[in-house]
């Protein structure tokens, strides 16, 4: 059951990148740096965090074919493959245990740079991409990861609460069956 509510989570997130978001951050921040929220992402990787890497991977799958299809055109797959690969990238490198905000929150910067360079080496290898990596790195990628930080804290908890109970839920269910 908690997994619709992480999956509601994440639709309700995709329709706030593109429909509010866009109104919401000041018209000299889109002048100056193109800052993208990518809030479904964060959640994503708190999943791959909190839960599991093969879900992670799914959503991440998932939600990035539908950032592909909805807000970005000129190729198919490039959402789905880097938020895919960063989500599960990111769990394989946690070790289960006790994780704290600060260090899930380094985790979620390491995950958004990782997006960040992917689609940014995917865009330039197929050269629909003239920018140099510097200036995509001061008025992209840093605005954008600043903008994901900001949510990835005001969301740390709630998120790993109901991640946490549905991994609790999880345990219970394969005790009574085993």
């Amino acid at each position: 059951m908690r997994r619709t509510w992480i999956t509601l989570i994440l639709i309700g997130l995709f329709l706030l990148e593109g429909t509010v978001m866009p109104w919401l951050l000041p018209a000299s921040w889109q002048s100056e740096a193109l800052v993208a929220p990518r809030f479904v992402f964060v959640v994503i990787l708190y999943v791959a965090l909190y839960s599991s890497r093969p879900l992670a991977l799914a959503y991440g799958l998932i939600f990035g074919l539908l950032h592909d299809f909805v807000y970005y055109g000129p190729m198919i797959g490039t959402y789905s493959f880097s938020m895919g690969l960063s989500a599960y990238l990111v769990g394989l490198a946690f070790h289960r245990g006790q994780i704290r905000l600060l260090s899930s929150l380094c985790y979620i910067c390491i995950g958004n740079f990782l997006l960040e360079c992917v689609l940014f080496g995917l865009y330039r290898l197929f050269e629909l991409n003239s920018l140099t990596f510097r200036w995509a790195l001061v008025h992209q990628i840093l605005p954008g990861m600043l903008i994901n930080l900001l949510f990835a804290l005001a969301v740390y908890l709630p998120i790993r609460k109901l991640l946490e109970k549905m991994d609790a839920e999880a345990e219970s269910r394969d005790e009574s069956f085993g």
